[in-house]
């Protein structure tokens, strides 16, 4: 995972379903998480491309402006979870290096492949329990 000098415990959520949404972000809050939303992967890739050319990725008084880890849906539109990862393993700094666990209910073994040949770190399927949320955040030392 990335440290944070606040101890800040913030993850990036991209998925397109309101229900995911929901679901992953009640799972993390229980687990003492922040939680940043975006709703396909064009969002999110803005939000951290604005983040990795502003050269942040640290906290400040503004807050904490980095994510201990991303967790994407793989179908969405605009941009999938395999577009996002490559594009987001393609940014400086710290961003870049930032853990990503894809969340899908595929089970389809080319794509889990395709996830981690684009930088994805660890894989999660759908439907998914909250310990297995806590298991996958504790192999990052969260």
């Amino acid at each position: 995972s990335i440290p944070t000098p606040c101890g800040c415990r913030r993850v990036l959520s991209v998925d397109d379903n309101d229900y995911n949404q929901m679901v992953i972000t009640h799972s993390l809050k229980r687990l003492r998480f922040d939680v940043v939303k975006k709703f396909n992967g064009q969002e999110a890739l803005h939000l951290l491309q604005n983040l990795s050319e502003a050269g942040l990725g640290t906290c400040g008084e503004d807050g904490c402006s980095i994510f201990n880890v991303i967790i994407t849906d793989l179908h969405m539109p605009i941009i999938n979870g395999i577009e996002l990862i490559r594009n987001v393993r393609s940014l400086t700094g710290v961003i870049g290096k930032i853990p990503i666990i894809l969340l899908s209910a595929t089970d389809e073994k080319e794509k889990i492949e395709e996830g981690f040949q684009a930088g994805m770190n660890n894989f999660i399927c759908k439907p998914f329990t909250e310990e297995a949320i806590r298991l996958t955040l504790n192999g990052y030392k969260l």
